[in-house]
């Protein structure tokens, strides 16, 4: 408002120098300011909202640590000259880059295209909201801005590497030796009937008893031994926790490429539990989550755990993701873990493990739980070269 009552001052008094003064210089001066003046109130009644604005994300899908490529059009019908504009992305506050903020000569051009790449992605889910217009008059005495809409979410999935999946049974049953168990039922032995759930291949229907209840009906199998896991994310404050969900993610990745089934529970104010499945959905799932959880600060991770009587009801094998042990680990959830799990222990390369770490390792070993010390050097061997304790 201030630049619009300035500028309308400035015309009258050009204007009226040229009247009282006249001559040659006093309306040469008016004339050359005229056009800037209405310039400037052309400026301020254009509507930047005129603008249409998309964006485009890519890779679709992406990693933490990678680089992400944002592409913005620009559009309009109006072929009005701008001397400049101002673009800036509004990006997440966690990207912290200056890139997404350009100025730009329009000119009188209706459509404009620009590329701006966001370096070292961190994991997690993140939103853009809008897009931010300005520009002004020459003088720079009318200032034009606007906030376009345009809300795009995209999310970025923990690091992840390849690994050399085996199953738990193999490594704590048989002293480690290597073996290439399926995640099978065995399908020979029926052990009764139950509702049909997603994922249940069509052979395993019981038409008898489908036609008989009138509700789709699915064979039980026997399951000789399990080979699913269910794992456990310890999300206490750490320096290490990234490095707990990139080892959880590889871990789940790979156990479900092979065809495995896997769940997931995570401790903390807000538990999470996702049940056992196999699958592409589940995966999707899976990372989902990982791609958002974060640390919870004030948690009793060995209570937590105590109280959640679902983990301990469970066929499959429990593996437990922690940065640091706890004599309370080892001495009230140990006894589970003895029966049908490990606990993995995840250090940064070069990271050398606490005294009382330490005597909790042997104090363990002579328990006959299962812990072993995995460094992220060491992911992509975790279940195959492997040493339990």
């Amino acid at each position: 408002m201030f630049s619009t009552l300035l500028l309308l001052i400035l015309l009258m008094l050009t204007y009226a120098y040229a009247m009282f003064q006249g001559g040659f210089v006093s309306w040469f001066l008016f004339y050359c300011f005229l056009p800037f003046a209405v310039y400037a109130a052309l400026i301020f009644i254009y509507p930047l909202r005129e603008f249409k604005v998309t964006r485009v994300i890519s890779p679709q899908r992406i990693s933490a640590g990678d680089q992400l490529i944002v592409k913005l059009e620009l559009k309009r019908k109006m072929p009005f000259p701008l001397l400049f504009l101002i673009i800036e992305d509004i990006t997440p506050k966690e990207f912290n880059t200056q890139k997404s903020k350009q100025i730009i000569f329009l000119g009188f051009r209706r459509k404009y295209k620009l590329t701006y790449h966001i370096e070292q992605v961190q994991r997690g889910e993140y939103t853009f909201e809008a897009i931010r217009l300005k520009t002004a008059d020459a003088l720079g005495l009318v200032e034009k801005e606007s906030y376009l809409d345009c809300q795009d979410t995209i999310l970025v999935y923990p690091e992840m590497v390849e690994m050399v999946y085996k199953p738990l049974e193999s490594q704590f049953e048989q002293g480690g030796t290597v073996s290439a168990m399926q995640f099978q039922k065995n399908t020979s032995l029926v052990a009764g009937v139950r509702q049909y759930q997603p994922g249940d291949r069509f052979a395993w229907i019981d038409w008898k008893a489908t036609a008989r209840t009138n509700d789709m009906m699915s064979k039980e199998f026997e399951i000789r031994q399990s080979n699913d896991l269910l794992i456990v994310l310890d999300r206490t404050q750490s320096n290490n926790f990234e490095l707990l969900v990139k080892f959880v993610a590889s871990t789940v990745r790979s156990n479900l490429k092979q065809g495995g089934q896997v769940g997931l529970f995570s401790a903390g104010e807000k538990m999470m539990f996702i049940p056992i499945n196999g699958g592409e959905q589940q995966l999707h799932k899976l990372l989902h989550y990982l791609a958002s959880v974060d640390v919870i600060r004030d948690i009793h991770f060995t209570k937590l755990l105590l109280e959640e009587v679902t983990l301990y009801q469970q066929s499959a094998n429990l593996l437990v993701v922690t940065s640091s042990l706890k004599r309370e680990l080892i001495e009230n959830i140990g006894s589970s873990i003895r029966r049908k799990g490990a606990i993995y222990l995840i250090k940064k390369d070069g990271e050398i493990l606490s005294r009382e770490e330490e005597e909790l390792r042997i104090l363990a070993f002579n328990s006959g739980i299962n812990i072993a010390t995995i460094y992220e050097s060491d992911f992509r061997t975790a279940f195959s070269e492997v040493r339990l304790a």
